[in-house]
């Protein structure tokens, strides 16, 4: 079969103006569909409001040449919408104002589309949207009344049925004016949206931008690395992070304490962190408040820091932060990507050097319980300490620390001796004292040389330690003996013991010297053991049974009652118990001691009996 189209089939009439092509409104429809299907639906927002406003302005502009007046204008867009089919009908209503040389001095403009052939196509072939969706109506009725004011006048739609309301409403004003009501709103965007081939371009360029950074960021991870395996400090790997991006950086302990620098002079340094000091002050943000986060910008008067934490086994020990002058053109988002690795580098670093650290101590806590054990001489114990750093020819004192255990697990209990061994020789490493630290029993050990301390008491260092300890383990009971202070480090091993006979009679003080326990020092010392139970055993008759928990009860109420002086305020108040019970178990004590508690003698007696057998072990009070 064959067809031809003839001539007569084509029109021979002269086309004048722009050709007039019929369509229906479903085309508009599909043509929608489409475009949200190939660039995306947030993308066809701005291109339909583009192409309402250039249909909207050059049909404006055709109007102009034969009317001039602004009323008749403004009657005559919504006339043009409703002859080209874009709506049914109108509600318009507009006021405005116009200075000397005829500029807009006010305007607001604002009204009601009847039959949106958009809201209608848009619903049919994309659904119910969850914003306006008459854009090409917003565009046509911008760019008609921006070209018969000539200023920019934008249209807003404020309510619309494609998007389920009952009607399509619209405001239009001043650009500027929505510039400043919607500043802090991306609505604006689309109203100056870039022609999809210059975005092409930008995104070309961005990407571009982006695989720079990536390769730059390689490489960079490629020098840490390298740093690390070389063995190289942190001030090493800051110098090299400085010379790579060229931005001074400041690695810092929790304190803000300068760890290490780079790109800055030492009088730069010290203005930034006495600035950096206010700030935290005047801010009143502590370490623990600025935690916990990842990137964070700090702006002062002086400086600008992008900041990050140094995270090491999930705990915060320092900080690392790039500096910025007032007039650079910062960009944190990049920047912090090569901040970000170099505080995982020195993480590793620190990580690295607190294992040389906690290797050297355990070495010297081995030292420490071989001393202890008498396993080594003299000599070889004077020559070994050398290695340590420690001047074991100097007058010593040995420490036994305690601490309640208030774990559930032996995992838990562990790690807790575990945690209380670093804090202890990070706090002696902080105040330059070099001593020996070890475990022994489940407790620590301490030698800590009078060199060492210099011209402070024993029991003030101690104290201190101590005070450190609880602020660190605020769940856990501290309690410490001394020994005397010796001068042969041969006689460790009675310095131990010492100490230990110490730590068993604190019990109302947490730090015990083994020297403030008088003649039950002596006894203990003498080794007359066998003879202090002979003499507990006669004195205390039937309550000599640390067996029984009963007599274990009288014997605490007796000891507590012994060291208040026979007060029994204060011992009730010690052992939570009433008056009338307290006086009951008085009275059960002396019947079977068949002592009055009262003789003072007899008072003294008993407590240093008791006081013996818990120094030797024989008794346990808690």
């Amino acid at each position: 079969m064959c067809v031809k189209v003839s001539e007569e089939s084509y029109s021979h009439e002269e086309v004048v103006g722009d050709r007039k092509i019929v369509t229906s409104a479903s085309v508009f429809g599909i043509l929608r569909q489409q475009l949200a299907k190939n660039i995306g639906i947030k993308r066809i927002k701005g291109f339909l409001f583009h192409y309402g406003w250039e249909m909207g302005a050059k049909i404006a502009s055709e109007v102009v040449q034969t009317e001039s007046s602004l009323e008749n204008l403004i009657k005559h867009g919504p006339i043009l919408h409703i002859q080209n089919g874009h709506i049914r009908g109108i509600k318009h209503e507009c006021s405005y104002e116009l200075d000397e040389q005829h500029r807009i001095h006010s305007f607001f403009s604002s009204g009601t589309w009847i039959d949106s052939y958009e809201a209608e196509e848009h619903i049919k072939h994309l659904g119910v949207s969850n914003d306006p969706v008459c854009h090409t109506l917003s565009g046509f009725a911008s760019g008609f009344m921006t070209t018969i004011f000539g200023e920019p006048l934008l249209s807003r739609e404020i309510s619309c049925v494609g998007k389920g309301d009952s009607e399509c409403r619209w405001v239009m004003k001043p650009k500027k004016e929505w510039e400043k009501e919607l500043q802090d709103e991306h609505e604006l965007d689309y109203y100056n949206e870039t022609p999809i081939v210059k975005e092409l371009k930008l995104t070309y360029d961005q990407l571009l931008d982006q695989k720079n950074v990536v390769t730059h960021l390689a490489n960079f991870q490629n020098k840490l690395t390298e740093e690390i395996i070389n063995g190289s400090d942190l001030h090493t790997l800051a110098a090299m992070v400085y010379k790579m991006i060229q931005i001074p950086i400041i690695v810092e302990d929790t304190l803000h304490r300068a760890i290490t620098y780079s790109g800055l002079s030492k009088e730069q340094l010290l203005d930034y962190q006495d600035d950096m000091e206010v700030y935290l002050q005047e801010t009143r943000l502590s370490t623990k408040s600025l935690l916990p986060f990842r990137k964070k910008v700090i702006k002062t008067s002086i400086q600008e820091r992008l900041i990050t934490p140094i995270l090491l086994q999930k705990e915060v020990i320092g900080y690392c932060s790039l500096l910025y002058d007032e007039m650079e053109n910062h960009h944190h988002d990049e920047d912090y990507l090569f901040l970000d690795r170099f505080a995982n580098a020195a993480s590793l670093i620190l990580l690295n050097e607190k294992t040389k650290v906690e290797t050297f101590e355990r070495m010297k806590g081995n030292f420490l319980e071989q001393i202890v054990e008498g396993r080594l001489s003299t000599n070889e114990i004077i020559n070994r300490g050398k290695y340590t750093g420690v001047d074991l020819n100097q007058n010593y004192y040995l420490s036994v620390v305690e601490y309640k255990k208030n774990q559930r697990s032996i995992e838990d209990d562990f790690l807790q001796q575990e945690q209380i061994f670093e804090t202890t020789f990070q706090y002696f490493n902080e105040k330059k004292h070099n001593i020996l630290v070890g475990h022994r029993d489940g407790n620590m050990v301490l030698l800590i040389t009078n060199e060492t301390i210099q011209k402070k008491a024993i029991y003030d260092v101690i104290k201190a330690y101590l005070d450190y300890l609880l602020k660190k383990f605020p769940q856990s009971h501290f309690t410490c003996g001394i020994s005397q202070l010796e001068d042969d480090i041969s006689q460790a091993s009675r310095c131990y013991e010492e100490a230990t006979i110490a730590l068993r009679l604190a019990v109302k003080k947490p730090i015990v010297p083994f020297q403030s326990l008088g003649i039950v020092g002596v006894l203990i010392n003498s080794k007359n053991i066998s003879g202090i139970k002979l003499i507990a055993k006669q004195e205390l008759g039937p309550l000599y049974n640390m067996t029984d928990p009963k007599i274990l009860e009288l014997l605490k109420t007796l000891y507590s009652f012994l060291l208040n002086g026979g007060k029994l305020e204060q011992t009730m108040s010690d052992l939570s118990l009433s008056m009338s019970g307290l006086r009951h178990r008085i009275s059960r004590i002396e019947s079977l001691l068949e002592k009055d508690l009262r003789d003072s003698d007899e008072m003294h007696q008993l407590l240093l009996i008791i006081k013996s057998l818990i120094a030797v072990g024989e008794l346990t009070l808690d």
